[in-house]
């Protein structure tokens, strides 16, 4: 399969507006995803320093890439990621990393991000084959082209909401690949209880690391709120009980934090520190 090199972002951005892009960001517009039949744009974020010298570095990859980098392609706001990365690094050059941005599929999104099929929503049942695309042909790819740690200990899988509940599916399904979870606005309000069996009967990463949020405003419904805080502590004691040491899965619970890149963004640099811990 012939993929070509990605090119630079203002190559390829050239009619969404006004772009908020820092830093070395390159983008092919159109990845072929065989094991889903089409073909999707990904961003390829690479520190400061990538261009001076051999180093290799930690790979992020996160999920709705629309929404990572650039505000002219969001729904709605950004990350900030390129503009938090590239300031962490000044500060600290061992916190660098390459970022893979994998754009959300728009109206597939909840099909692809979710492994089980939901019937009363009717939504799901692409997530096996989306991640089977992130942990068998992207990241190959990545580390054949790019000076990665294609170790997983040196590997994260992140995302927020859905792209939350898939990267750590992801890292469960393929514990050789992805040892690191970002799981940020964590749900699994919608599975009947399938992502908790799943871990109960996988062998998990001995690099396995997981970060969880949740706010306490993630909707206006205090109920649903309530739950959300629950099942992210069973998610949390589920792994610890599977054999995941206790001080290898954090859970973040942000009293003002809402369903919004406002809080994700604002998290994602503590999740980044802490999950580059050994």
């Amino acid at each position: 399969m012939k993929i070509s090199d990605p090119l630079p972002w203002r190559d390829v951005l050239t009619n969404e507006g006004t772009h908020t892009i820092t830093g070395d960001v390159r983008i092919f517009n159109a990845f072929p995803i065989i094991q889903l039949q089409i073909e999707r744009r990904i961003w390829i974020y690479l520190p400061g320093s990538y261009n001076i010298g051999e180093r290799r570095y930690p790979v992020i990859y996160m999920q709705d890439g629309q929404n990572v980098f650039d505000q002219a392609t969001s729904w709605g706001t950004e990350w900030g990621v390129d503009e938090t990365l590239s300031q962490m690094g000044l500060e600290n050059p061992s916190l660098e990393a390459i970022v893979v941005a994998v754009d959300h599929g728009g109206k597939e999104r909840n099909n692809e991000y979710n492994f089980t099929v939901n019937d009363e929503y009717g939504f799901g049942g692409k997530g096996e084959a989306y991640t089977a695309f992130l942990a068998e042909t992207l990241k190959p790819y990545i580390d054949k082209h790019f000076r990665t740690r294609p170790e997983p200990e040196h590997t994260t899988i992140a995302g927020s909401s859905f792209g939350a509940y898939i990267a750590l599916y992801t890292a469960i399904r393929y514990p050789e690949q992805f040892g690191r979870v970002g799981g940020i606005s964590f749900v699994m309000w919608h599975d009947n209880g399938a992502m908790m069996q799943l871990i109960q009967n996988s062998v998990l990463s001995p690099a396995l690391r997981v970060y969880l949020s949740i706010g306490g405003q993630e909707t206006d419904n205090p109920e649903f709120n309530k739950t959300a805080y629950e099942h992210v502590e069973l998610a949390r004691q589920t792994l610890i009980a599977a054999g995941v040491p206790e001080d290898r899965v954090r859970f973040d619970a942000v009293p003002e934090g809402t369903h919004h890149e406002s809080t994700w963004s604002m998290l994602f640099p503590e999740a980044h520190r802490w999950l580059l811990q050994p």
